[in-house]
């Protein structure tokens, strides 16, 4: 029964809400009135003495038509008020407000209670005295009425708040993704009505968010609008296998949308892969990113890498691959602005903090045991990582952000080894990491130029140590392998030279750095395993020693 009435609740055209709740009040009335003249004859008829002192002499009215209009102007007047304030900066407010049952049952209850004194006026006129009807407006919905004027002017000062504004919507979509799953769970009937009005309905929430997003200034706001983007995505991921194949057939409320004006030709695609919900979500954190970093709003910039990495657990969680697909891509694409943004301004923040959630990415694709995809995402850290390193040679403060990304592909392999993957993937994996080293020191010094160091080999370093700790020389060797190489390159006395001075500072090292960052200020070149380096000493001198090169002091 419950599911037959979602079923015609959603599918079913309705007359707008302020018509119902004008029904729904009048009806309530109607029956209190009925209600009261009902127990006023019981009253009469079996206490007559105690009926019979009550109303002696006429009951004065004549106050309560005005006190009603009092009460009615100052409540509607400041609603009006608010109203018109807050429809200047939050778009669509007065949309939001007719759709809020508790407001138009309200106001219609007010409205309704001083028509029913002119009634009872109209009665008396006419020479009749309900008395029932008089006693409950007078001492029943007079006085609730004033009591409850200044809480409701209260409610409505909160409701049109951003962040009530957002809850608001987040609410109904959630409440009406839920509806959707039950009644498409068993995906029996097709009505291309109701399709183009529900995905119409999702749509038209997702932008009213992003026009709220557009509109407001306070940052509080704004993250909370982003996370209700995200929560709604994770939600809708989850109904989504409740959804039949044919809820996800584009319609003219899909196509003609703003965000997909650019996409005509993968509409085939998206009806094939059930994405369009996902791709207007991912569209707007992505717009919304850019944005970010363009007023230079970084902890909300990090906050829709955040977001991302959340929607990415719940995606792998549901096991989702077409999704996965979609996700690694929008966060290639959030990289590939932020490096534009990072080299136009020579600003590294927005990398850092990317790279960070790039990375926890990555780790929930190793926990999921997802190895192919943990590959790609690598191959793409690594090559994003030498393209700042280009782009920092006229943007100097880049050159930090190779470090982080071999930092970051460093704890990535270090959880890859503790999940215990096959030799064969880690070594590939490190590979990549070492593709990463192409630091600025291996350029032949020019005019006095002695190069700037990125770290890289620091870290590396600091990753050989931690594979010797664990007793796998392999993997310490083949870094070991790469670093001699550079010898070839700087020469005996400079390569000498440099690793004694990474040996040093990883020996120097302290867990936690004298500066704060948006991570807190952990030492992003920190080992916990330096007593290996009299071993990772050794492994080098007899790499030295196989290329015929002077062995280390």
């Amino acid at each position: 029964m419950l599911k037959k009435y979602h079923r015609w609740l959603l599918t079913t055209p309705h007359l707008p809400r302020s018509l119902v709740a004008f029904g729904l009040s009048l009806a309530a009335l109607a029956l209190l009135d009925r209600s009261a003249n009902l127990v006023f004859a019981l009253l009469k008829h079996s206490a007559p003495n105690l009926i019979t002192g009550l109303i002696a002499g006429t009951f004065d009215t004549s106050f309560a038509p005005e006190v009603w209009l009092a009460v009615i102007g100052l409540t509607l007047g400041t609603l009006i008020i608010v109203i018109s304030i807050a429809a200047q900066n939050i778009p669509k407010i007065t949309e939001l407000y007719m759709q809020d049952w508790t407001s138009l049952i309200y106001v219609w209850c007010l409205l309704l209670g001083g028509a029913h004194i002119f009634y009872i006026k109209i009665l008396q006129d006419l020479g009749k005295q309900p008395v029932g009807s008089i006693l409950l407006n007078l001492y029943g919905l007079l006085p609730l009425a004033i009591l409850t004027a200044l809480p409701y002017i209260f409610y409505i000062l909160k409701s049109i708040q951003p962040e009530s504004v957002a809850q608001q919507i987040y609410r109904r979509q959630y409440h009406y993704m839920t509806q959707l799953g039950v009644v498409l769970k068993d995906g029996g009937f097709y009505q291309p009505q109701f399709l183009r009005r529900s995905q119409a309905h999702l749509i038209a929430g997702l932008n009213q968010l992003d026009d709220l997003l557009a509109y407001v200034a306070f940052r509080g706001a704004q993250a909370e609008i982003i996370g209700v983007v995200s929560e709604l995505l994770q939600h809708y991921i989850s109904c989504k296998p409740n959804y039949p194949a044919y809820f996800f057939r584009l319609s003219s409320a899909v196509m003609g949308d703003i965000a997909f004006k650019t996409m005509f030709d993968q509409f085939n695609q998206i009806e094939e892969n059930h994405t369009f919900y996902e791709q207007k979500c991912f569209r707007l954190l992505g717009n919304a990113y850019v944005r970010f970093l363009e007023e230079e709003q970084f902890p909300l910039a990090s906050l829709c890498g955040s977001e991302m990495c959340a929607i990415a657990h719940r995606i792998l969680s549901m096991g989702d691959d077409i999704l996965l697909e979609l996700i690694i891509i929008r966060f290639n694409t959030m990289m590939r602005f932020a490096i534009k943004h990072g080299s136009r301004h020579n600003e590294a923040r927005n990398l850092y903090n990317l790279a960070f959630h790039y990375r926890r990415f990555i780790e929930s694709l190793v926990y999921y045991q997802r190895p192919h995809l943990t590959q790609k995402c690598v191959n793409y850290l690594r090559t994003y990582g030498n393209e700042v390193y280009e782009l920092a040679q006229n943007s100097p403060a880049l050159y930090f952000i190779v470090d982080v990304f071999a930092a970051e592909l460093k704890k990535i392999l270090i959880l890859v080894n503790e999940q215990r993957w096959p030799e064969q993937l880690q070594l590939e994996l490190l590979a990549e990491m070492l593709r990463l080293d192409n630091p600025p020191e291996l350029r032949q010094p020019q005019n006095g130029d002695r190069g700037k160091s990125t770290g890289v080999r620091l870290l590396q370093m600091g990753l050989a140590l931690f594979y010797l700790a664990r007793q796998q020389p392999q993997f310490a060797q083949r870094i070991v392998e790469d670093m001699v190489e550079d010898a070839a390159v700087l020469g005996v006395s400079e390569f000498k030279r440099r690793f004694q001075q990474n040996c040093d500072r990883l020996r120097h090292a302290q867990p936690k750095f004298w500066e704060d960052t948006d991570r807190g200020n952990a030492n992003l070149y920190y080992s916990e395993d330096t007593e290996q380096l009299p071993v990772l000493q050794a492994l080098v001198d007899r790499a030295c020693d196989a290329l015929g090169i002077v062995q280390l002091p």
